[in-house]
């Protein structure tokens, strides 16, 4: 748990005890310590907000090298490569006038030690070198020899698998990396946190496979 997390927590606390002891104050006729207790409510969650922005604003992009992990608690995730869909018989949905598919692999793997997880509410998409993001086109798919798995599969203790997720580009685009979504609350409310409100979410690098 990082030092913002543990601010968040103890904004939060200090938000609900001040709650509870205005809701206690005006239930008992003390009108006035309620208003004066709720203008040091309004002033401390101004100021939370602005930092949030502020920070969220100013802070720069973070960035990880094709295979780097990235982890949420023990439930991590690393853009692996991407390459362009040559008439591959699993692709299933096919590139148009004006469009080009790609097929992106993700790895997916567990730091526990004892327990099962998985991450029900992670969402990828892809982002060119223009900065345009694109949604996967159809579910994850079966590439080779390797079984089809969902970024929301089950992972057993230090376990670890690959996702291959299809996308649809504008021609002429080139990925440069994917965009992770997972557990967007609280983080963002979290100051400093990469999912943080208005600020730009990490980019996960691919590396890009040349084809003969």
């Amino acid at each position: 748990m990082t030092l913002s997390d543990l601010l968040f927590l103890a904004s939060a606390l200090l938000v609900l005890i001040l709650c509870g002891v205005i809701v206690v104050s005006t239930v008992r006729g003390r009108r006035e310590s309620a208003r004066r207790l709720g203008r040091v409510l309004g002033v401390f969650v101004g100021g939370y907000a602005v930092v949030l922005i502020v920070v969220a604003l100013a802070a720069p992009r973070r960035y990880q090298a094709p295979g780097e992990r990235r982890c949420y608690d023990d439930w991590c995730v690393a853009a692996v490569s991407a390459r362009a869909e040559q008439d591959e018989p699993e692709m299933p949905c096919r590139a148009g006038e004006g469009s080009r598919g790609w097929i992106a692999v993700v790895e997916v793997s567990s730091d526990a030690k004892r327990v099962r997880q998985r991450a029900r509410d992670v969402r990828i998409e892809l982002e060119d070198r223009a900065g345009r993001r694109y949604q996967p086109c159809a579910a994850s798919l079966t590439l080779g020899t390797e079984a089809r798995r969902r970024l929301s599969d089950e992972l057993g203790p230090g376990e670890s698998f690959r996702v291959f997720l299809p996308f649809l580009l504008s021609d002429g685009a080139e990925p440069a990396g994917l965009v992770v979504h997972h557990g967007e609350f609280p983080s963002r409310l979290v100051i400093g946190d990469d999912q943080s409100f208005l600020h730009t979410p990490a980019l996960l690098r691919l590396a890009i496979e040349k084809r003969p």
